[in-house]
């Protein structure tokens, strides 16, 4: 079995966001050594973090009912690029949400769709006031999502 690329780019503009980032990066890493997790914050990302990958994780925080501005950011740069070239790129996303992330969730799938990314897991949408149980939520899905790269089901 061949070393597997996941790109994990974020935008944690909080102590809790930063919490969530940090976890999903440890626990990967331990528990996944066939794994080579390269997290990059979204305002450095550009269409050179995606040479070799096999997998993509986005984390982002939801700001006036849409996703952030730093991740809109990134896709505006960036889709063109990217559009047709990475078809079928497996993904997983999840959202930090003080709302109900419905508009986030929305404005990411329908870009999602567009790059013909495939979606292995739904989206993680973390809403509502911090609640510590987040950390195991986003903890679980992201290592069923980095399973599934190392076993080549995604």
């Amino acid at each position: 079995m061949y070393l597997k690329n996941i790109l994990f780019i974020h935008h944690s503009p909080s102590v809790n966001t930063i919490k969530l980032s940090k976890h999903l990066q440890s626990k990967i890493k331990k528990f996944n050594p066939n794994t080579n997790l390269i997290a990059s914050k979204v305002i450095e990302t550009n269409i050179d973090s995606f040479n070799s990958i096999d997998g993509l994780i986005i984390g982002t925080t939801e700001n006036f009912g849409y996703m952030s501005g730093l991740t809109k950011d990134f896709f505006d740069r960036t889709y063109e690029d990217l559009q047709n070239k990475m078809c079928g790129l497996p993904i997983f996303y999840y959202v930090r949400a003080g709302l109900d992330g419905n508009g986030c969730k929305i404005g990411i799938d329908k870009i999602l769709t567009g790059l013909k990314w495939r979606q292995v897991l739904p989206p993680l949408i973390l809403k509502g006031k911090w609640d510590d149980n987040f950390i195991l939520r986003l903890e679980e899905k992201s290592l069923a999502f980095v399973n599934g790269i190392e076993m080549g089901i995604y």
